[in-house]
């Protein structure tokens, strides 16, 4: 037997090499050549995909002639084609995966790109519906279709090359604001041409919440340029990944492992199958909050601000939008401080007030806040004793953002009336000093709405304001800052090393020492940007009050929005690095330098340790 091993390894190796080097049969080369054709169609589709979207928004954008706006339909009819031909292929070729083992969305999308292509290509049938025939028909099929077919491809595009989750969060931040700087451009978005600098600031400060613009919003931009707006900040506020996440899942019908992977670092899910759920969740609980908030604003906001009721009802579903995302832009002159608003229902700041407070607590607490109380209702409404389920908690999380943000809004409540008694709340009555006082504690950590000019703040004030932009809303919210979670991690550490304590922890829980660690990183990180960022202003705009640039600088990194009137008479280049300021505010500088950094550290070995003197 043994004698027989070499002859045996030499045949194993022989069929081994015939198999490698054998011709393909005609099985092999049909799946090959399907492949290939495969590969060029989905191709062609992203970028007719890509070019539906933009001459869509020419479309509408543009002051265009008659003939333009044929050639816009006829570029348009040709990506229909495409996309028929594409859908086709797929359905004879690929039965599994474009029918039985596709997502419900890509059904939906597949269906309304069918049926916008017989009513083009069988214009007689189609004069049964009309609707189907319209252009704001096949404008709906092409867009719907273009945007779930990028989503997909997108998330596939990252499960390829494996990036870093704060890379891709980096990236479609930066795509976004890209696109958003050429649509606020288009002669329908503003009543009057704008600077390439002034739309890519504000596309910037929209995509990042941050709500700073060098321009008056309420007088330059149309209603088109509104909805661009809201677009943009609504994207910016729950993030490009929580939309292709659930269009890719629903297309695709399931994502890889480095996909759920990666959602779930974005949506801070607790489990893998938890991830859809959480993701209509966020979705679902936004579009509710903006809904109820915009029908509260629009019941006390006074009507004799509007003209028509289309103006209100305008005004009432972007401040509502704008509030609860974090974004503090107002279509209304004079934005929120306008004489009107101040001196008529102080419920409407109420409303604002509270739309802000929940968007920036994050989306975590507001989960486990609706797991706490469903569960709570459950068991007492319609469970007995004998069948109620498994107790549910609030986590560490929740309770130290509630009890911090609580705290802060408070004290910075109690402060500013103090401070701002006899200055800028000095004509106003006590009961609108008290709502306009939590008002202006609230907006510093989350929002750029201003009820009077910080301007005139006293200078305690100012640096009260300076503080709480600092401190700023939730890890994983709409607000900026270095997070109320952060400062809560810090002082309990703090007290830690004054007691003496081996642990870090509170309501009998631990905190981890990579936590403790990551805090004081983020709070040294966003420190030195403050200065980095206000000495290169400092030096850009020599002739400003120094006041006024630290403030605007912590405004944009932090993504506040409020300012002392400087970003109106900053430079081009002032106005550049103050995106950049607001870029690394929303996506996190630390998260960057990990994604980019963070493996390439010494592994499998450790130093000695040696002494340091901290006193």
């Amino acid at each position: 037997m043994p004698n027989n091993l070499p002859r045996l390894e030499k045949a194993i190796k022989r069929i081994i090499w015939e198999q490698k080097h054998k011709a393909p049969n005609e099985s092999q080369n049909y799946v090959q050549w399907l492949q290939k054709i495969d590969v060029f169609f989905t191709g062609l589709t992203a970028i007719a995909s890509v070019g539906s979207l933009l001459g869509i928004a020419f479309y509408y954008g543009l002051n265009n002639s008659t003939n333009e706006a044929s050639g816009f339909l006829v570029g348009l009819h040709a990506a229909l084609f495409l996309f028929t031909v594409n859908i086709l292929l797929g359905i004879c070729f690929a039965f599994n995966r474009f029918v039985l083992h596709a997502g419900i969305l890509k059904w939906i999308v597949n269906l309304l790109i069918l049926i916008s292509a017989a009513a083009y290509f069988f214009p007689a049938a189609s004069n049964w519906f009309g609707y189907i025939s319209s252009k704001e028909f096949l404008f709906f099929s092409l867009a719907s279709y273009s945007l779930v077919f990028l989503s997909a491809k997108a998330l596939d595009l990252a499960n390829s090359y494996r990036m870093n989750p704060s890379l891709i969060l980096a990236s479609s931040f930066i795509v976004v604001i890209f696109i958003g700087t050429f649509l606020l451009m288009l002669p329908k978005s503003t009543k009057e041409p704008i600077d390439l600098i002034d739309a890519f600031f504000i596309s910037t400060s929209a995509v990042c919440v941050t709500g700073l613009s060098p321009i008056d919003i309420s007088q330059i931009f149309t209603n088109f340029g509104l909805l661009v707006l809201s677009v943009l900040i609504q994207i910016g506020g729950l993030g490009l990944i929580a939309f292709t996440s659930v269009f890719a899942i629903f297309y695709a019908g399931s994502t890889s492992v480095y996909n759920q992977l990666l959602i779930r670092d974005m949506i801070y899910s607790k489990s893998m199958d938890a991830l859809l759920p959480t993701l209509l969740y966020i979705l679902g609980f936004t579009l509710s909050i903006e809904t109820i908030g915009a029908f509260l604003i629009y019941v006390t906001v006074p009507s004799s601000l509007f003209t028509t009721l289309s103006d209100k009802l305008i005004f009432s579903a972007f401040h509502s939008m704008s509030a609860f995302c974090n974004a503090g832009f107002s279509n209304l002159k004079d934005g929120l401080s306008n004489e009107v608003l101040l001196k008529g229902n102080q419920f409407f700041y109420l409303v604002i007030c509270a739309l802000m407070f929940l968007g920036s607590i994050g989306f975590p607490i507001l989960i486990n806040l609706k797991d706490k109380l469903f569960w709570k209702l459950k068991n007492q409404l319609f469970l007995s004793t004998e069948e109620q389920t498994n107790f549910i908690r609030f986590d560490l999380n929740t309770k130290l953002v509630l009890i911090t943000s609580s705290i802060l809004v408070a004290a910075g409540t109690v402060l500013f009336l103090i401070f701002e008694y006899d200055g800028t709340l000095k004509d106003m009555s006590f009961f609108t000093k008290i709502v306009q006082s939590l008002f202006n504690a609230i907006l510093p950590r989350t929002t750029g709405f201003a009820s009077v000019n910080p301007a005139d703040f006293q200078p305690s004030t100012i640096l009260l304001v300076c503080l709480l932009m600092w401190i700023g809303g939730s890890s994983q919210s709409m607000a900026g800052g270095v997070k109320v979670n952060t400062v809560a991690v810090l002082f309990l550490n703090l007290k830690g090393i004054i007691t003496g304590s081996d642990q870090t922890g509170a309501f009998h829980r631990a905190i981890s020492e990579k936590a403790v660690l990551r805090a004081y990183a983020v709070a040294f990180i966003a420190t030195v940007c403050v200065f980095v960022f206000s000495f290169i202003l400092i030096l850009l705009e020599p002739g400003q009050p120094i006041r006024s640039i630290i403030f605007e600088v912590m405004s944009a990194l932090f993504t506040v929005g409020s300012s002392l009137g400087l970003t109106p008479v900053l430079s081009g280049e002032s106005k550049f690095v103050l995106c950049i300021a607001m870029f690394l505010g929303r996506v996190g500088l630390l998260s960057i330098l990990i994604g980019l950094l963070g493996h390439r550290g010494a592994k499998g070995c450790s130093f000695p340790n040696e002494h340091i003197i901290i006193n």
